[in-house]
């Protein structure tokens, strides 16, 4: 009986799909009716930041009449939580201090900066522009304020932009907001940035302090702007001088034969000029040929602050390709000191003839991030302590190396060798066994010379800090470098034959440091690397010539009078297998880069223009290089040295 009334409740098989059917098509319905409301929901949001982002004026109700007319119900209750939640990011804020993006949108109030990070692309961080003249004191996520952000580095300074770093699981696929707590007024780094120039010497206008409109892009990392492609595109900068004066004009770019055809055209307030753009030449090919080109008309600029804007007008084939590096005003009294700067450092520099007859010679990128070939990396001092120099001496002697340029620095301010200088600034950054004396002895029983990689330390963000690099006076940060180089001047005398500057940042004071590697040996040759911009100072000697895994015969014009690196000694540098450094662990060298018969042609060229060479092979952390590339130089030397 129990079981006849329970069956008379059942469904027939027909009914039951049919319900079951239903159900689903009211699921799916109800489904994506709220994950349309939720990306709706995101729509609006973005829309919302977006609109308080481009803002100049404070936002006090971020919800504009658009944003209120919803047709979902829900989505604005979402808002209205949103804003709830996260509301001290727009209200009372107001928009920048950076350009909007694709990827992002910032804000500000006080010292804060808000940044709201639309998009990451896949990734787990995004660069903004460069922050080198404040520090960031704090940093977090909004909706996580107790994430420990110290132990992944949530915001690194860097001269090439300002990193975030956010790990996916706390990225919330709508809006991640990163608030920045900063020296000073967030104001202060709208574009363009104010440059109070001194006339008395050259004043230097960059990307990095420029306004960009019309499409153009600041790449910070190679430190140009590109996209010249729109007639409305334009690149403006605010200058305060103290005088007003007539200034000569000097521009780095690059443009290739489609550019010809077109003018640039500089104007300020009072005053405009022209210029008929040229194709550039150089090594690096097309749309990389960077040359300084003076202008031949002077412009003038008023006292107190003047906006100076550069355009592109007439016709070409194309002007995509052209790139803007630097703009320079030159007044009468800066163009009198740089000829006196000029003769000086020619008057002073050292020969480089026993350079030229080196011929060629050996560069090992080892350094704080070299891993080993296999197992776990050691800490930097461990690895010190353990690299065998009889080894790694014998080695050198079987490439036929005329020298070595060895990393005594690279990104990171640590040394292989007890420096007192240092170790005053940031402890235990140093180490106690002196590879650099031992290697420079070691070497020195094969006639090799030894050559020092230095890298100043920007981008060690604790380094940077502790410098009062991330200050608009850096006078203290090269104050330190420069106590650096004269310890090293006075700890090796003549062990140490000369330097290998790596970075381009161009307002340094060269002269100073210059004079400082001459400290204990005024023989030194010195490089500052330029990559493929011209060089940027006259108090060096040789060309730094990072030519990467390319085998670059540079034009004659290159080193000749008025060309990119006129009155320096010719020199390449290009690797071997490894891109610079071997930076990943369990991994083997890359192989040879170069057929061995090609590499000895380019050599054998090479020397007969006088241009000398650097080959770069990758070494492990436990001093190990690639037996392949090792097999390979050995016959490079047997061709080039009959040995």
């Amino acid at each position: 009986m129990v079981w006849e009334n329970q069956a008379s409740f059942m469904l027939s098989p027909f009914f039951a799909i049919l319900l079951a059917l239903s159900c689903l098509v009211f699921i799916a319905h109800t489904q994506e009716e709220i994950m349309h409301n939720q990306g709706t929901s995101k729509a609006l949001i973005v829309d919302m930041v977006r609109a308080v982002g481009s803002d100049s004026e404070i936002n006090v109700n971020p919800l504009s009449d658009s944003q209120k007319t919803s047709r979902f119900t829900g989505a604005n209750e979402v808002i209205q939580e949103w804003i709830k939640e996260n509301g001290e990011s727009i209200i009372d804020t107001r928009g920048g201090p950076f350009e909007p993006t694709d990827q992002y949108v910032t804000t500000y109030k006080d010292s804060r900066v808000y940044v709201h990070v639309l998009s990451w692309e896949g990734k787990n961080n995004i660069t903004l522009p460069a922050i080198t003249d404040r520090v960031v004191k704090n940093a977090w996520i909004l909706e996580h304020p107790t994430a420990d952000g110290a132990s992944w580095g949530i915001v690194r300074q860097h001269p090439w932009g300002l990193l975030i770093v956010v790990p996916e699981e706390y990225q919330n696929g709508v809006d991640d907001i990163v608030v920045l707590d900063i020296e000073g007024d967030p104001a202060t780094l709208k574009k363009p940035q104010l440059v109070e120039a001194d006339p008395s010497s050259v004043i230097y206008l960059f990307g990095d302090s420029a306004k960009t409109d019309g499409g153009l892009a600041h790449l910070q990392a190679q430190d140009w702007i590109e996209g010249w492609n729109k007639p409305s595109a334009s690149l403006s900068w605010k200058v305060k001088l103290p005088v007003p004066s007539d200034y000569e004009i000097a521009l780095t770019y690059t443009a290739d034969v489609d550019a010809i055809g077109s003018t640039f055209e500089i104007t300020t307030g009072q005053g405009k000029i022209t210029w008929t753009v040229r194709q550039t030449t150089g090594w690096a090919g097309d749309s990389q040929n960077f040359e300084r080109v003076p202008l031949q008309e002077t412009l003038h600029v008023p006292q107190g602050e003047s906006p100076i804007t550069l355009r592109l007008i007439g016709e070409a084939n194309s002007t995509e390709n052209v790139k803007i590096h630097s703009l320079e005003l030159i007044s009468p009294t800066a163009a009198k000191a740089t000829i006196a700067s000029r003769k000086k450092a020619q008057k002073i520099r050292a020969s480089t003839d026993w350079f030229v007859k080196a011929k060629y010679g050996v560069m090992f990128h080892w350094s704080t991030t070299t891993q080993p070939l296999r197992g776990p990396q050691k800490s930097y001092p461990e690895a010190v302590n353990a690299f065998d120099i009889d080894i790694f001496a014998d080695m050198v002697r079987e490439t036929g190396a005329g020298y070595v340029i060895f990393t005594a620095v690279h990104g990171i301010m640590h040394f292989p060798a007890p420096l007192k200088s240092i170790e005053a600034v940031i402890p235990e950054r140093i180490c106690e066994r002196d590879l650099i004396g031992e290697m420079a002895d070691a070497l020195q029983k094969h006639d090799i010379p030894l050559i020092l990689y230095f890298h100043h330390g920007v981008g060690d963000t604790e380094w940077m800090k502790a410098t009062g690099f991330l200050s608009p006076d850096k006078s203290e940060f090269f104050r330190i470098e420069r106590d650096i180089l004269t310890e090293i001047g006075h700890r090796y005398g003549k062990k140490v034959a000369g330097y290998w500057f790596d970075d381009r940042y161009p307002l340094q004071p060269f002269e100073e440091l210059y004079e400082a590697t001459k400290v204990g040996n005024p023989d030194r040759i010195v490089a500052w690397n330029s990559w493929i911009l011209p060089k940027t100072t006259e108090f060096q000697e040789y060309y730094g010539g990072e030519f990467g895994g390319a085998l670059v015969n540079p034009p004659a014009s290159f080193f000749a009078e008025d060309g990119s690196a006129s009155g320096l000694q010719p020199h390449g540098m290009i690797f071997l297998d490894d891109p610079w450094q071997h930076g990943y662990p369990e991994t083997d060298i890359a192989p040879p880069v170069f057929a061995t018969q090609r590499l000895i042609d380019y050599v054998q060229i090479c020397i007969a223009q006088k241009l000398v060479i650097t080959m770069n092979m990758g070494i492990t952390q436990d001093g190990k290089v690639s037996p392949a590339t090792l097999e390979q130089i050995r016959t490079l030397r047997q061709a080039i040295r009959g040995e």
